[in-house]
């Protein structure tokens, strides 16, 4: 039995509001809420390198976006959860500046047929 994956597809959850992508041979369930719900079809596109480049920017975009609203909200209950002698903010700003280092980076990524031609050991 072959998997012919083809196509990924991007789904919105009813409960939550978020979004999951899946491959078109995949059962779509939410992937933020443990709430049965109802997955609403946002997009299905043939999966290219040029997709997958948009998808995992799209990834590191949102990534640095949660991380940056989770240290603007950061509350005294939370910050104690961090070991003694550890400063909150500092730590949670040194993660903002990793995430942010490895977005550019993955920013300046592109994928490209030719690269893989190119390249037969890759």
């Amino acid at each position: 039995m072959t998997n012919n994956v083809k196509y990924l597809v991007i789904y919105k959850c009813a409960e939550c509001g978020e979004e999951s992508s899946f491959t078109d041979i995949d059962e779509p369930t939410c992937k933020y809420c443990d709430h049965a719900t109802t997955m609403t079809l946002i997009s299905k596109q043939e999966i290219t390198p040029e997709l997958m480049e948009e998808r995992i920017k799209a990834l590191s975009a949102s990534m640095l976006t949660n991380l940056q609203q989770a240290y603007q909200h950061l509350t005294e209950e939370e910050k104690s959860n961090f070991p003694e002698g550890q400063d909150a903010e500092k730590e949670m700003l040194m993660l903002l500046a990793k995430v942010k280092n490895l977005k550019d980076k993955i920013d300046g990524i592109k994928f490209d047929d030719k690269d893989e031609n190119s390249n037969p050991d890759r």
